[in-house]
Order: structure tokens, then C-alpha cells, then sequence
């Protein structure tokens, strides 16, 4: 895990969610349900649905925080690509930012951090779906090496409109026979033993 950064005026770190920070995910992530169709979600989840969220998703995948002078301003996880026991070594990528720290580099920092974990983790491809348009997400997976490959047309329907959603890939660790992925509760657990 990312240390503490001082730079001075503010304090900021790259650390694992816990369920303690599901009411500042949800003040991040709402405004991507209410106002916009960043996300197909149609009603924000409570804060103790994503409490559990962020718990389902730990044992097996990063689930991290950007935290600022104690304020978390932004946060990334991976997901399962699709449930089918083959396609575990494809990994789904989320990344949002609160609307007062954007264009300063934080999902490029929490996505950084989040490939490097997955990428330790034995994953081997790496995904993201972007609805469209959206040019400041399309900007940042692109920036982290994602490429486009596919849309889906028409997939989503929300605010009286069908929208498209593109499809962008990332390898991860190149496994031509692959070894099983390391769940992300052993990495912390390694991690933490050497602190």
C-alpha cells in the first residue's frame, strides 16, 4: 500500500477501504446515479449496502480510497469480469472521483496502485466499461494503458434515452499456463505482516 504522502498543506494517501467509509463512497458515487449516466444504477444505494459492497468485494479484490487530511476524495476496485469459473483471471475496473478533486490526478494514482495489486495478484486482463460519451473517463483508463475493442449499442436504457457503452482492455500479467489468483486478503495479510 501506498504511505502517507506530507506535502505540506495536505496529507494524502492510497489506502484500503473499509466499511467505515461507505458514507463518502456514496457521497462520491451518488451524483453519477442522480445526475448523469456514468453509472446505470438508478437509485444510490444506502450507505449499509455499500458497506457491504466494499466487504463482498475485499477478500478477493483491491477495493482502495484516496484519503485526504482524513477526507476520503476519491476511490477504485476491482470486480469479478463474469462469474463463470474461466474467467477468473479477468478483472473488472471502477474508478470515481469526488466533483471538487477532479483533474488532479487521483483516479490515475488509485488506478496505478489498483493494476499493480492485481497484476501481483496473477489477474491476467483487465476491463472497463465507459458509457458513452464520457471523454474525461475514456482519458484516464487510456492514460493507464487501457485500449478500446468493442461497444455495446443501445445497452442501457435511462433518462428517456437508450446509451451505448464502450468496452476498453488492459493486460495485466502475461500467464500463457496461469497460475490462480491470489486473493487480495492474503496480499493485505503479507502486506500488513511486514509493516
Amino acid at each position: 500500500m501506498s504511505t502517507g504522502l506530507d506535502t505540506g498543506a495536505a496529507t494524502r494517501r492510497i489506502r484500503p477501504a473499509t466499511k467505515h467509509d461507505a458514507a463518502a463512497v456514496q457521497a462520491i458515487y451518488a451524483p453519477s446515479i442522480t445526475d448523469s449516466v456514468v453509472s446505470f444504477e438508478e437509485t444510490v444505494p444506502s450507505v449499509a449496502e455499500l458497506a457491504e459492497r466494499i466487504e463482498s468485494i475485499m477478500p478477493m479484490f483491491p477495493y482502495l480510497v484516496w484519503e485526504e487530511n482524513d477526507r476520503v476524495l476519491g476511490y477504485a476496485y476491482g470486480s469479478a469480469h463474469r462469474t463463470r469459473a474461466s474467467y477468473r483471471w479477468s478483472v473488472d475496473l471502477s474508478a470515481y472521483v469526488d466533483q471538487s478533486a477532479r483533474r488532479r490526478g487521483i483516479g490515475r494514482a488509485l488506478y496505478t496502485e489498483l493494476i499493480e495489486i492485481l497484476t501481483r495478484q496473477r489477474f491476467h486482463m483487465a476491463y472497463a466499461g465507459i458509457t458513452l460519451p464520457n471523454p474525461a473517463s475514456i482519458a484516464l483508463h487510456e492514460a493507464v494503458g487501457f485500449v478500446y475493442f468493442a461497444s455495446y449499442t443501445e445497452v442501457g436504457y435511462k433518462f428517456g434515452r437508450w446509451h451505448d457503452v464502450g468496452w476498453w482492455q488492459r493486460p495485466l500479467a502475461a500467464n500463457s499456463a496461469p497460475l490462480e489468483p491470489i486473493p487480495y486478503a492474503d496480499i493485505l495479510a503479507a502486506s500488513n505482516s511486514r509493516a
